[in-house]
């Protein structure tokens, strides 16, 4: 049933004759989550400065502490806190439950990124800007500082992941040449 669950959401694949196997990261459907993301995260960020929601502070220091911790879970932690407040404070539920259905897809992208992104601080601003501006009732910064937020995040994304896979396979198809020369 776990396995079935894995296939369904994308996680592993069939491997003929050997069971099932890890699926590889995807970096074109990856950005096709963060278009939804940002969609989403845009109408939670306008909704949450129609009302003028004070986001808790400690979301940025927490925050900020995580980037400058380098380990990545905690990272994603505090970035998932930072996004599932301004859901929680837009007032519609359903904003997060669609969110969450990529999530683990999303966790799993970051992660790889985190571990050698150098915008780790950058983010922790944006993330201030966006929360400064829906404190404001600023909708319309909210939505679009958020939206660039995730545009930005898709990119860079987008650029290290296929720098680290196209690093993987070189090292891989390498690695198989010399073999092939040493019999």
């Amino acid at each position: 049933q776990a396995l079935r669950l894995l296939r369904k959401d994308g996680f592993v694949l069939d491997a003929p004759g050997r069971g099932v196997l890890v699926a590889p990261l995807d970096v074109a459907w990856l950005l096709q989550i963060y278009q939804v993301r940002s969609a989403l995260d845009a109408l939670a960020a306008r909704l949450a400065a129609r009302a003028h929601v004070q986001l808790d502070p400690r979301l940025i220091s927490q925050g900020r502490a995580a980037a400058r911790s380098n380990r990545v879970k905690t990272m994603m932690a505090a970035d998932a806190q930072f996004h599932a407040a301004i859901y929680a404070a837009s007032g519609n539920s359903l904003i997060a439950q669609s969110a969450q259905l990529h999530w683990h897809h999303i966790r799993r992208a970051m992660g790889a990124v985190l571990q050698v992104s150098t915008m780790r601080e950058s983010i922790w601003d944006e993330h201030e800007a966006i929360a400064k501006v829906i404190s404001e009732g600023d909708e319309i910064t909210a939505q679009t500082l958020i939206r660039q937020h995730g545009e930005d995040a898709s990119r860079n994304l987008a650029s290290l992941l296929s720098s680290a896979l196209n690093a993987s396979t070189n090292a891989s198809a390498n690695a198989t040449a010399i073999s092939a020369l040493n019999p």
